[in-house]
């Protein structure tokens, strides 16, 4: 297919001739009334041209362009990685964001933003409880326009060539870590009313910024997109902060924050990691949830080595987990019979990508 004019983009139809085939298997997952329904993400090593390099900290915030420069080399690098895999037809959907770290997560709110050079954090803001009742949330805060132009120059890159762009959020809960600090912890336990005061706040203002973002980003195929295709008004924040409060404090104190955004949009997607697995049943409990992304941490227990215990316990809600070729050698087909599960397999050559497939696509009914 021809390049799309004004990207540097191919039509989507090129890296995924399959698309359409993928957002229905997308749609029979999340409308299945039983186990069975399996999808893939391949993870695999880059095949192809060494990518271009620049970190966060060369970015020239100055410069009219400095930001836009850095956006480019992200996209150019990102087509590379899709043109070497466009023959492993796993259930990946093409998309793109701002990639400049977490901290403007937070700083949208308020708080500097600290960079590393593969990633950023912001700064505290609510050192005592009088401070909570200083934040605003304002149109002219430097890092709402720095989202919004981000955002606004990726579509006009991405548009015409059907390349989803997809923005995510903290959680109230993440928000309220970032602006508070790790006082955080032992707020849960010493000023509970403070920290509901909290979350209320954050709550509103994750609402209050995706209003902002999500008509610059639009909508993508009558749904959204995040790698995976998701139903109309879904939005996918983080629960990172989950993994170190337990369930009965998760309960408590996020998820009816959580809950509340999801209320205002209408579905939810969540993100969050293996230290916290005993979390995962609380965060499944939240309703019109479309799902839960497990990252894998480092000396922490498998998340597919735990699928036995998590799946009667997670409401059905389909989880995103990671996993070996050998793994599903073992597990499968049991494993369709036990939930709905969207399967990331690691591998290290396409050959060992397409046996990952064919297993999965042999044994889900999706």
């Amino acid at each position: 297919m021809p390049q799309s004019e004004g990207s540097i983009f191919e039509d989507i139809l090129y890296y995924k001739p399959d698309l359409y085939e993928i957002i229905a298997r997308y749609r029979a997952l999340y409308a299945a009334q039983g186990p069975g329904h399996l999808c893939a993400f391949v993870i695999l090593p880059h095949r192809g041209d060494p990518l271009e390099y620049m970190p966060l900290t060369a970015i020239d915030w100055e410069t009219p362009d400095g930001l836009e420069d850095y956006l480019d080399l992200s996209l150019r690098n990102m087509e590379r990685i899709w043109r070497a895999n466009r023959d492993i037809a796993d259930d990946s959907i093409p998309t793109v964001g701002l990639n400049i770290g977490i901290g403007e997560y937070s700083a949208y709110v308020a708080g500097d933003v600290v960079f590393q050079e593969d990633t950023s954090w912001a700064t505290t803001v609510v050192h005592e409880w009088a401070d909570l009742d200083s934040l605003e949330l304002r149109a002219d805060n430097y890092w709402v326009r720095v989202l919004e132009r981000a955002l606004r120059h990726l579509v006009a890159r991405c548009r015409p060539a059907g390349i989803p762009v997809v923005r995510g959020y903290y959680s109230p809960l993440d928000l309220a870590r970032a602006l508070r600090g790790d006082a955080l912890f032992t707020d849960l336990y010493e000023a509970p009313e403070q920290v509901h005061r909290l979350m209320a706040f954050c709550s509103r203002a994750t609402i209050w910024l995706m209003e902002r973002l999500q008509p610059i980003v639009g909508g993508w195929y009558e749904g959204e997109v995040a790698g995976q295709w998701l139903p109309p008004g879904t939005v996918c924040m983080s629960e990172d902060t989950a993994c170190l409060v337990g369930p009965r404090l998760y309960a408590e104190f996020a998820r009816p924050y959580t809950q509340a955004v999801i209320d205002h949009f209408g579905h939810g997607q969540i993100h969050t990691h293996s230290l916290g697995l005993q979390t995962i049943p609380e965060i499944s409990a939240l309703r019109n949830l479309m799902g839960i992304q497990v990252a894998e941490d480092p000396n922490t227990p498998r998340t597919f080595e735990h699928l036995d215990e998590l799946l009667p316990r997670t409401h059905g809600v389909p989880l995103t987990v990671s996993c070996t070729l050998d793994d599903l050698r073992a597990a499968l087909p049991g494993l369709g019979s036990r939930g709905n599960i969207i399967l990331c397999p690691c591998v290290e050559t396409a050959e060992q990508a397409r046996e990952a497939l064919a297993l999965i696509r042999q044994h889900s009914r999706a």
